[in-house]
């Protein structure tokens, strides 16, 4: 383990579950972003198959290269 020390300082009874709880908190926290800030994410969680089709539909299309 590359942070065995820490457990000199620091409980086990305490980190693990404080560890487990920050990944569940900053999980929960990229989700919420995905569905806040995306609208094709809503579409395939709801069974739209054409969901990406529609997202690509809408995306800015790219930068023409100068002659």
């Amino acid at each position: 383990m590359i942070y065995g020390k820490m457990w000199c300082v620091v409980k086990p009874s305490v980190g693990v579950p404080l560890i487990i709880g920050a990944v569940a908190v900053g999980s929960f926290a990229v989700h919420t972003a995905l569905l806040t800030n995306t609208t094709w994410v809503k579409a395939f969680l709801n069974g739209n198959a054409d969901a990406q089709v529609a997202s690509t539909a809408a995306a800015p299309a790219a930068p023409v290269a100068k002659k």
